[in-house]
């Protein structure tokens, strides 16, 4: 009898605080709901309202993030500006919660996260990519597309997360950034020094003719052995004697 009673007490008590919890679970979100209206009312931007609320509640910033999304879907970039602005940090709930209350298409969600926090740009492509594995690649081209001073780190960062797509990426960052391939050879032979030939037969595959010598000096400087370089270049169906002359 006495075990029954304490299971019909510890029942009760759960109860009320699991509805204890919902109240004020309900009373926190008016409260901050309030606050959010009131401030937008007085003409102050959502943007500068939402960061001002994350500035001063950061225990509440995923609350404070949701009710923005809600009650202004409209201004859903200004609602990641501010976000961002507060706390860089709050990356991965932004791009959640945006695509959550789908405020707006992926690829307009990314652009307006990178362009709001550019040197979180990878944690975005990552955070974005983990909630819609299937749209990766476009949410990838979108980034590099969006902030191509990024590219370096948005594809080193990709590539360590999806290394079996190893080629793949790459390949992607060299077709849709021709201009940086410079840049984007030196950044991958440098974070991936062990796949320097791997890295030779991805570019030679995603670029124009024109780039190849270009490809064969920054693996060369990058260690890989020239001979090397060139037999995989002729392999790829380019003439040996032009590779002699031009290769460093």
């Amino acid at each position: 009898m006495k075990n029954k009673t304490l299971k019909i007490f510890w029942g009760i008590a759960i109860a009320l605080t699991v509805n204890g919890a919902v109240n004020a679970q309900g009373s926190q979100n008016k409260f901050l709901s309030k606050l959010m209206s009131k401030s937008v009312e007085k003409e102050i931007s959502v943007e500068r309202t939402v960061s001002s609320l994350l500035k001063r509640y950061p225990d509440l910033h995923e609350s404070i993030i949701d009710l923005a999304f809600t009650q202004y879907p409209s201004d859903y970039r200004q609602v990641i500006r501010g976000s961002l602005n507060a706390n860089p940090n709050y990356a991965d709930e932004v791009i959640r919660l945006a695509m959550q209350h789908e405020v707006a298409q992926c690829n307009d969600i990314i652009k307006a996260a990178i362009k709001a926090e550019p040197g979180y740009a990878d944690d975005i492509v990552l955070a974005a990519s983990r909630l819609h594995p299937d749209d990766r690649d476009h949410i990838y081209i979108t980034a590099l597309q969006t902030k191509p001073v990024m590219a370096p780190t948005i594809v080193t960062t990709t590539v360590k997360e999806y290394p079996d797509d190893f080629d793949q990426l790459l390949s992607i960052a060299f077709t849709e950034l021709p201009e940086m391939l410079d840049t984007l050879l030196q950044s991958v032979f440098a974070n991936f020094s062990d796949s320097g030939e791997e890295i030779v037969e991805v570019a030679l595959k995603s670029v124009d003719k024109q780039h190849v010598n270009t490809i064969i000096d920054q693996a060369v400087k990058a260690g890989v052995n020239k001979d090397k370089a060139i037999d995989i270049a002729v392999k790829a169906g380019y003439e040996k004697d032009n590779l002699v002359q031009h290769a460093p």
